[in-house]
């Protein structure tokens, strides 16, 4: 049974060896081992777990600052992708912004990843721009996405 947790800094410890074993199969360049125990820290991140039993497939970290969000970090284990855990965890971040009123959410996403960037637009993200050279590790461009909450919020309303 899958299940989503959050992350603290009274767990971080315990999952960090399988977070970065996600991490570093996920992107050329990794975030540190530090940068997660950082996030637990920081009172506007969000760090959220995906579980099967005990076993920690994915993870998503989100900030909150007023009413406005910003995707950080969302990876699934390689062995695990494609079968709907990161849109689970997409869904417990726009779940988050809903229930504390926050009006947009935005993210970066690599011109490349097309994977990514179909989830995104399943979710209801939309492309607004690009951010030249945004990736230090090959100059790749990004793709600047957004959802604005109170019009998803309809969407799941008018869908009822």
């Amino acid at each position: 049974m899958t299940a989503l947790r959050r992350i603290t800094r009274e767990t971080i410890e315990y999952h960090l060896d399988k977070i970065h074993e996600i991490e570093s199969l996920s992107f050329l360049s990794p975030w540190s081992v530090n940068a997660f125990r950082e996030e637990v820290k920081n009172p506007v991140s969000h760090l959220w777990a995906m579980f099967l039993n005990d076993g920690l497939l994915g993870y998503i970290c989100f900030w909150l600052v007023d009413r406005e969000m910003q995707l950080a970090n969302i990876a699934v284990h390689p062995g695990f992708r494609n079968r709907g855990m990161g849109r689970a965890l997409l869904t417990k971040m726009i779940d988050t912004g809903l229930a504390e009123r926050a009006e947009s959410i935005w993210l970066e996403v690599r011109e490349s990843n097309r994977t990514a960037r179909t989830l995104y637009e399943k979710s209801g993200f939309e492309p607004v721009g690009k951010r030249r050279k945004y990736y230090s590790d090959n100059d790749e461009d990004a793709i600047v996405m957004t959802l604005s909450l109170p019009s998803f919020s309809g969407k799941l309303c008018s869908n009822t």
